[in-house]
């Protein structure tokens, strides 16, 4: 039977963690992270896709990131399992939480945003370094995904070793569960219109890598401000803090969990 859509999560039980992807990256993009984040806090950790990625590729993205929301939360009431659900985001998926925390915050006990901004809290060119313009048009001509993929490693990427193995295996990703123009766009468009919202009615913790071009440090710093919520910052790593560094963001969720 579906949960009504206003049902809060069952009380007690198992810690679980409910991540989320950023643009155009799925689940499978997460990598050794969901089992580093599991050991680290003896939980229970799995994903979810967006509307129009990964498993939900077939499905049309909305245009908002409430659009986004209500469609990702629907699918996540009627499969959960009983416990206690927090929620960790990164990029897209960072924007998708905040204003899912906002909208439902019986939702989720506690949420981390990863690397991720707000149009009412950055100008354009913090919430990205135009100096990559070159790359992304570089990655949107290539008809080779692992080369694709490789020039976006090249500049979401500081510390991760091997990324012409990891470009491969992505490639793989997308030519199985094929992105759509359509979608990206999409995602792009909602990206630039959400605005963060007052208040989070959440626990929260801000997080982010020092050297992310995509989503400038000041963002975070912003975000935390905005929300009255501690800062993490790795002096290294890049856009994609799961794959630089995975351990050092699953101790600094725990550390901040059990503080």
């Amino acid at each position: 039977m579906t949960a009504p859509l206003d049902a809060a999560p069952p009380a007690g039980g198992v810690e679980r963690w409910l991540l989320l992807r950023g643009l155009a990256r799925e689940q499978r993009h997460w990598g050794a992270f969901p089992g580093l984040l599991a050991s680290a806090l003896g939980a229970e950790v799995g994903g979810i896709d967006l509307p129009g990625a990964g498993t939900e590729n077939e499905r049309r993205c909305p245009t908002t990131i409430r659009g986004i929301v209500d469609d990702t939360r629907a699918r996540w009431l009627r499969d959960r399992a009983e416990g206690r659900w927090n929620l960790l985001g990164i990029s897209l998926g960072g924007m998708v939480a905040m204003d899912w925390a906002a909208a439902y915050p019986s939702d989720f006990g506690r949420v981390v945003l990863v690397n991720t901004s707000a149009g009412n809290l950055a100008a354009p060119w913090e919430r990205m370094d135009l100096a990559i313009v070159p790359q992304l048009v570089a990655a949107a001509r290539s008809d080779d995904l692992a080369r694709r993929e490789r020039i976006v490693l090249g500049f979401t990427s500081r510390l991760a070793p091997d990324l012409d193995r990891v470009a491969e295996t992505w490639a793989g990703y997308a030519k199985d569960r094929p992105l759509r123009v359509e979608t990206l766009l999409r995602q792009i468009f909602a990206a630039t219109r959400f605005r963060a919202p007052k208040s989070l009615g959440v626990r929260a913790l801000v997080v982010a890598g020092a050297r992310d071009p995509l989503a400038h440090p000041v963002c975070a710093e912003r975000l935390a401000a905005h929300f009255h919520a501690p800062l993490a910052v790795h002096p290294g790593a890049g856009h994609d803090l799961p794959l630089d560094d995975g351990p050092w963001l699953a101790e600094t969720v725990r550390s901040w969990r059990d503080g």
